[in-house]
């Protein structure tokens, strides 16, 4: 699931899991990696991100998380990076050289100290996180939803068929770590957003550290 996350930049249903990769696509994930690394594509961060990208998606493969995540550090995408470095030293040790994982750990610390940190509780499960693209990324497991953004204001909204769609504005801190408890109500008819009274943003202050109830 977390390659889901990383490339789509929302939580996805608890019940979705990484599909193995058939030998196909390893094959054409590791001819997209070659060509974003080695090829004139390489001096394109944008482009060769988006190759590289493409190739985790087909393969799932740990090893590009490093040259992925350093990508998004080099594009401004910390919220991104920081993830992408956190699964890279998560993966299995026994395939990842030392000296890489030094140079992840190096690469986390510069880029998560640009980023925030939520802590999501809902009400329902399965629910769907949308955030604003590549500023940020969310895991979700039951009823809990971690989220990384890069500081600044942030927009994102927690939804589910048949109910509310909850949609916020926060301003969040370099460092931050927030709690947040953004609860769902079913929507009239069973319908999303049909019949609501809620504004479509809500803007949300609080304290850095603090905890907040919706």
């Amino acid at each position: 699931m977390a390659g889901f996350a990383l490339l789509m930049g929302h939580a996805p249903p608890a019940e979705m899991a990484e599909p193995a990769a058939s030998s196909r696509n390893m094959a054409a994930a590791w001819a997209l990696a070659d060509s974003a690394t080695n090829g004139p594509l390489s001096r394109q961060p944008d482009v060769a991100l988006s190759q590289l990208r493409e190739a985790y998606a087909l393969s799932f493969d740990p090893t590009l998380l490093l040259e992925i995540g350093r990508l998004e550090r080099e594009v401004g995408n910390l919220a991104r990076a920081t993830y992408a470095f956190e699964q890279f030293l998560a993966s299995d040790a026994e395939r990842v050289p030392e000296p890489r994982r030094v140079l992840a750990l190096r690469q986390l610390q510069g880029a998560a100290a640009g980023i925030a940190r939520m802590n999501v509780q809902t009400n329902v499960l399965g629910a769907s996180v949308e955030l604003e693209p590549e500023r940020g990324v969310a895991s979700a497991s039951g009823f809990a939803i971690s989220v990384l953004l890069d500081a600044g204001e942030r927009r994102f909204s927690l939804s589910k068929p048949g109910y509310e769609t909850r949609a916020l504005v926060l301003t969040v801190e370099p460092g931050e770590v927030r709690t947040l408890r953004v609860d769902l109500e079913k929507a009239a008819g069973g319908r999303s957003e049909t019949g609501s009274n809620k504004p479509r943003w809500t803007r949300l202050e609080a304290a850095v550290g603090g905890d907040v109830s919706l």
